[in-house]
């Protein structure tokens, strides 16, 4: 059984909720994401992420106020391999999110 460790992080912009998701959704697909699965009714996205190194997944919640909308991101990846040891594979997984982004 493989040792999965999580990150979260939060993000906040200007912009619409609906501009957000959808930016996001790309930004997903652009980097390499697959399965991905949207919940309007939870404003939640969640997606897996697999390549040679790094195998994960990342859950992505939205949040309206009065500044923009918050994006909460919490990714969890495998951490018992050897590519583990030179960079972390949640850093891995959200740079692909928040790079094409």
């Amino acid at each position: 059984m493989a040792i999965r460790k999580s990150k979260e992080k939060k993000l906040q912009v200007q912009d619409t909720l609906e501009d957000v998701k959808e930016k996001s959704l790309s930004a997903l697909t652009q980097g390499g994401f697959k399965k991905i699965e949207n919940n309007d009714n939870l404003n939640q996205i969640t997606a897996k992420f697999n390549n040679f190194f790094v195998v994960g997944n990342i859950e992505i919640m939205f949040a309206k106020n009065d500044n923009g909308v918050d994006i909460n991101l919490k990714s969890t990846a495998n951490a018992d391999n050897i590519f583990a040891l030179f960079s972390s594979p949640n850093d891995k997984i959200m740079k692909s999110f928040t790079d094409n982004y």
